[in-house]
């Protein structure tokens, strides 16, 4: 028994990112009906405000207190500052699109300082950390405030 996980208890507790950033909470636990075997978990949270599907290959720890990943998970980049090759500040992240239900990205959509939307791909992005550095060859198409989103 000390080897086991009691899965009831783990509904409401914490999902930590590889790099220890909380996700959300485990609100169902999902088990296949002809292994029984643990296939993943629902989660929800502050960041994840639909609930998002995580399955067991991308655990690395599981635990009566909390399950950690082995991932960042795609959509913890919102509000995450946005930066041109040449080091300027050119928005923040204000939504992530993912590849269907997939932790791969399509691309951000972010917003300037100057109100102004724009979508960039991922084939733009260059690195992803604590910040998003956008490919050298990165231009922006100019829009101003009284044209429309297409």
């Amino acid at each position: 028994m000390d080897k086991t996980v009691n899965l009831k208890k783990l509904i409401r507790k914490k999902v930590l990112s590889k790099g220890g950033k909380i996700i959300g909470k485990i609100v169902q636990i999902r088990i296949s009906p002809i292994n029984l075997e643990l296939e993943g978990i629902l989660i929800k949270g502050k960041i994840i405000k639909k609930p998002m599907y995580i399955g067991r290959s991308y655990f690395s720890h599981l635990s009566q207190e909390a399950v950690i990943l082995n991932i960042e998970v795609s959509v913890l980049i919102k509000d995450k500052q946005v930066i041109n090759s040449k080091g300027k500040i050119i928005g923040r992240v204000k939504e992530v699109v993912r590849k269907g239900t997939r932790n791969d990205l399509k691309g951000v959509h972010v917003r300037s300082f100057f109100s102004r939307k724009f979508f960039i791909p991922v084939s733009e992005i260059e690195y992803v950390n604590k910040s998003i550095i956008l490919k050298p060859k990165y231009n922006a198409t100019k829009k101003y405030f009284w044209q429309k989103d297409k």
